[in-house]
């Protein structure tokens, strides 16, 4: 692999992206990411670099590929969390808990390039603050409180009894197109997990509601042509 200082000049783009290097020049990225005594590491397809019940000491920011955070249920069924591309930022709360047991596991959905960061440093004395570490204290606190409000959002939409209720709590809180359309980014599968179901109950719902005339889906664009009634 290439020195930091290359690795960090190619992929600079999507530094600039990541939310937890937003406000920092992208002549500090090296010495940013120093600081948070980063590492580069490479991940092959499939690969889990964080098992459940094992210590989580590093957040991570994804610099290629794709990272998904699961959890078992009851039933030893993995259960999706959440996906992060390129640019993000993932295991910031837990990167400051820092729990000796992980409630979650990480793996690689695909050939990933990521760099780990220890998020603890921010929690000791550094003597005299300086514009660094400002700043990436106020990225931190803000990306925790989205956190917040993703989680706060899931446990609404998992607290409804109804699938179609939860189909359209997740579809009407999403930004819309120019067209009105909304966009989502997962798959049916990706979507099924999020939403608590199995693919096949969420494809008949979905299927239903365009029958009735609540919903049209355009690959990955949906239409809510009758919202209330998707309710």
């Amino acid at each position: 692999m290439m020195g930091k200082e290359n690795l960090c000049r190619k992929y600079e783009q999507v530094l600039a992206s990541c939310p937890l290097l937003a406000g920092i020049p992208a002549a500090e990225y090296e010495k940013t990411l120093h600081f948070l005594c980063g590492k580069w590491q490479r991940l092959g397809k499939h690969e889990i670099f964080q098992r459940l019940d094992e210590p989580f000491r590093y957040a991570g920011i994804v610099v290629t590929g794709c990272i998904e955070g699961a959890f078992l249920n009851e039933n030893d069924a993995k259960i999706a969390v959440s996906r992060f591309g390129a640019g993000e930022f993932f295991g910031e709360a837990l990167g400051c808990v820092q729990p000796a047991h992980s409630p979650i596991q990480l793996e690689a959905l695909e050939d990933s390039l990521v760099i780990l960061v220890d998020l603890s440093i921010l929690q000791r004395p550094q003597g005299e603050s300086t514009a660094m570490t400002y700043q990436l204290a106020q990225n931190l606190i803000r990306g925790l409180a989205a956190q917040n409000v993703y989680q706060n959002r899931k446990v609404r939409i998992l607290s409804q009894k109804k699938l179609r209720d939860r189909i359209g709590i997740f579809l009407g809180e999403m930004p819309r197109q120019s067209d009105g359309a909304i966009r989502v980014e997962l798959t049916t599968t990706a979507m099924a997990e999020f939403l608590g179901v199995n693919r096949s109950a969420l494809s008949r719902e979905l299927g239903a509601m365009q029958d009735e005339g609540l919903l049209r889906i355009e690959e990955r664009r949906y239409f809510l042509l009758r919202p209330e009634g998707a309710r």
